[in-house]
């Protein structure tokens, strides 16, 4: 029900903003503004998650760790593992 409720605001939203072209021309760079915001969120984000891989995965080497092993918990290539050893 609550779903009715937010799809009649959204639909009603949509049809405020189409009236005037200047706030269609508004609304549209806005949510272009979002979708870019949320990729560069993700991108940063999937950065940092292989960023603390790496650095676990340093931790592996420093403890001895073979490399095959590393790559196989930590999914990275062993070509990375290598670049992380040097």
């Amino acid at each position: 029900m609550e779903n009715d409720q937010t799809l009649k605001n959204a639909m009603n939203e949509w049809a405020r903003v189409t009236k005037d072209p200047q706030m269609l021309v508004t609304y549209e760079v806005n949510q272009e503004f979002q979708v870019d915001e949320t990729l560069t969120l993700k991108k940063a984000e999937k950065q940092g998650k292989k960023r603390a891989i790496k650095r676990v995965a340093l931790r592996m080497l420093q403890k001895g760790m073979d490399n095959q092993t590393i790559s196989e918990l930590t999914e990275l290539t062993e070509e990375e593992i290598e670049q992380i050893h040097k």
